[in-house]
């Protein structure tokens, strides 16, 4: 019988994590806009040090 219980608490932290998680990555995205940074420019930064590199 104990097979079929279903701990409900541990299923919703998972949910409870992601949105967390979400809410974190929205802040940054916020503070990153707010200092006129992109993500793009980022990653044209980044490829630049590993075409230096090689």
């Amino acid at each position: 019988m104990s097979d079929n219980v279903v701990d409900f608490e541990r299923k919703k932290e998972v949910h409870v994590l992601r949105r967390k998680e979400a809410k974190v990555e929205a802040l940054r995205e916020a503070f990153r806009q707010a200092r006129g940074e992109s993500i793009a420019a980022k990653s044209k930064s980044r490829k630049r040090r590993k075409n230096r590199k090689k």
